[in-house]
């Protein structure tokens, strides 16, 4: 019992010391947050920042990686061969966490998005999207044109405030695949 405890109060951590970073990315420049402004303004001590997490930017990759999970998990529910309607789940998810977006971008620290990107849509592609009859080469530079023509479609959306829906990007993305 007491390891549901401990993984509640981790999670309930994690989640203050995310959400007080986003807010001092509102504010400030990435490069300029401390860790200790970070657990001053999360209520949380150092130590438990070092427990789980040696620099900021794992607090980001960490966070992107649950979403990334919880992606995977809705994915499955949806089936994979549906392209439009992960597309359109995807886009749905992330307007659902504009303000992470737009830190990033604001702070040049999407690479850690792209990182994500390429190795989830990396995996959902070789699934879904190539073809098995595609050269090993070919299916390797297939999944990273679209990938980072996902990646771009989705940092543009960002910078133009969400304006376009997501079923018109959606309808567009699949035009690709």
């Amino acid at each position: 019992m007491p390891n549901k405890f401990n993984g509640h109060r981790n999670a309930i951590t994690k989640e203050s010391i995310f959400t007080a970073l986003m807010q001092l990315m509102e504010k400030k420049d990435f490069h300029k947050i401390s860790i200790t402004e970070t657990t001053t303004k999360a209520g949380v001590s150092r130590m438990a920042f070092y427990r789980n997490y040696e620099t900021l930017e794992d607090v980001i990759t960490d966070y992107l990686d649950t979403f990334f999970n919880e992606y995977e998990r809705q994915i499955s529910s949806v089936g994979i061969e549906n392209t439009h309607d992960i597309i359109l789940m995807f886009l749905s998810d992330f307007k659902s966490e504009q303000q992470l977006l737009v830190n990033l971008i604001k702070c040049d620290l999407t690479f850690l998005l792209l990182d994500k990107c390429n190795s989830f849509l990396e995996q959902i592609c070789e699934k879904s999207v190539c073809d098995k009859l595609y050269s090993p080469t070919k299916e390797v530079f297939t999944i990273k044109f679209l990938c980072g023509g996902f990646f771009n479609l989705l940092i543009e959306w960002a910078s133009h405030d969400f304006k376009e829906s997501e079923e018109y990007l959606a309808d567009l993305f699949s035009e690709y695949c």
